[in-house]
């Protein structure tokens, strides 16, 4: 068996393969150098599209830049004072809320003190003056009852008198 013929195919095989895929190698080299071509003048076309663009935009953070400088730092300055007048004014108002507690304590103490007072005057008005007219007044209504009594019996003798003076006379 002779194998002779087998090395002359493999050989044309490989030559076949390596011209095939040089052939294949050149197509990628030429559409590669295309594609790069047309990426370069899309990358030129933008370049020329954003170089106004980016100017003024450079243009404006350069003007800006100062006035952000200026706005943080009024913005610092601000913050500083805002913390300044919002500790005077937790300050005071502590100062204030002190003052109202104290003066709640001394108005309870003057009410508690008044009521105490206006009891103590009412007691005194029970035990001093009401006490003695009530019983000037009790003895005014006994004296009343018994000239009253007196009157109504005086005016029975009298009519009774009358009467059998009446009686006589009629007789």
């Amino acid at each position: 068996m002779s194998h002779d013929w087998v090395i002359p195919i493999f050989v044309i095989v490989a030559a076949v393969a390596i011209v095939l895929q040089t052939i294949i190698l050149y197509v990628l080299y030429k559409t590669m150098r295309e594609s790069s071509t047309r990426i370069e003048s899309i990358a030129s076309r933008m370049e020329l599209q954003a170089s106004p663009v980016l100017a003024t935009a450079h243009a404006i953070l350069e003007d800006a830049q100062p006035k952000i400088a200026e706005i943080t730092t009024n913005l610092v300055e601000s913050t500083a004072t805002m913390r300044e007048h919002v500790t005077q004014v937790g300050e005071a108002t502590g100062e204030i809320v002190e003052r109202v507690r104290m003066q709640a304590v001394r108005l309870d103490e003057f009410i508690t003190s008044a009521a105490n007072k206006l009891e103590a005057t009412s007691e005194v008005l029970q035990t001093s003056v009401l006490s003695p007219i009530r019983r000037v007044r009790a003895i005014v209504q006994a004296l009343g009852a018994g000239l009253s009594f007196l009157r109504a019996h005086r005016a029975r003798r009298k009519t009774s008198a009358t009467e059998v003076e009446d009686e006589e006379m009629f007789i």
